[in-house]
């Protein structure tokens, strides 16, 4: 339902050609120039909407380099979509599966990141501090941390409430769960590929 309607009748070149020019030019008439692709697909699998608009990202995102990041739940919705993406010519490596922790079965995380994908945990600061802190250690002692990223996802803001609310600060892993992980022993070096190196590599073009 949050897909633009002019999406459903446009062809995939024609995604593919907008979204060229929004990671080449500028996102509409704002100056700015898009970073990366976020799309999504749904937990039963990609509609046939969802593949198209996959398709036309994949197309554009070779062209640039560009990321591509999907709100996906299910780790074998992933696999699918990394599928479609190395048929339209591109790589798995250049795909961030975002709210990995969502996939229960943490051999498919593992799966994810050893075909070549970023996998992010991105419930930093809203689940539990020891939640989050034995889920990464579980990925590095899996050999995920060349592939794994961080994050907070705290949205907030409530427009019924004046001024959105009360701000979520995005602090918590750097005044939380770093200090955690160094706690249970995770070393400098790792914790400087996690926050700096990897974040790098997967979003630079």
């Amino acid at each position: 339902p949050w897909i633009p309607e002019w999406f459903r009748h446009a062809s995939e070149k024609e995604l593919e050609a907008w979204m060229l020019a929004e990671l080449t030019e500028q996102i509409g008439e704002t100056g700015f120039q898009a970073g990366w692709i976020k799309l999504s697909a749904g937990d039963d699998g990609m509609t046939a909407l969802e593949t198209k608009i996959l398709r036309a990202a994949a197309r554009a995102a070779a062209q640039t380099d560009a990321v591509i990041g999907s709100h996906t739940i299910r780790g074998r919705v992933v696999m699918d979509q990394l599928d479609v993406i190395e048929a339209e010519g591109y790589r798995a490596d250049r795909f961030i599966s975002i709210h990995t922790q969502e996939e229960q079965d943490f051999a498919v995380n593992v799966a994810v990141a050893e075909r070549g994908a970023w996998i992010e945990y991105d419930h930093v600061g809203r689940a539990g501090d020891n939640e989050v802190a034995e889920l990464v250690i579980k990925a590095l002692e899996a050999g995920c941390g060349d592939r794994l990223l961080l994050s907070h996802d705290r949205g907030w803001f409530d427009p019924a409430l004046p001024m959105g609310g009360i701000p979520k600060p995005y602090t918590h892993l750097s005044t939380v769960l770093l200090p955690e992980l160094k706690r249970r022993g995770i070393d400098d070096g790792t914790l400087m590929r996690l926050t700096h190196e990897n974040p790098f590599e997967a979003f630079a073009r």
